[in-house]
């Protein structure tokens, strides 16, 4: 198999979206977590919220990274 026709392929693209996605967005929510714990003097447990939050937001936005990029 030759480059292009890995690259054009619509599962590897959708993988290679995700994948920078899950980096960018996952180091942003363990960052904010991190300084929202911080600030506020919680244990790890108080992060929770954050991260379930997190959770159905990250969904919603690769629903639409989807749409946009025709995956």
């Amino acid at each position: 198999m030759n480059l292009d026709k890995i690259l054009s392929n619509k599962i590897f693209q959708s993988f290679l979206i995700f994948s920078i996605f899950r980096a960018i967005y996952g180091f942003t929510i363990v960052l904010f977590a991190y300084f929202f714990t911080q600030k506020y003097n919680l244990s790890i447990y108080g992060s929770l919220p954050v991260f379930i939050f997190s959770i159905f937001v990250s969904r919603y936005f690769y629903k639409k990274f989807k749409l946009r990029f025709n995956l």
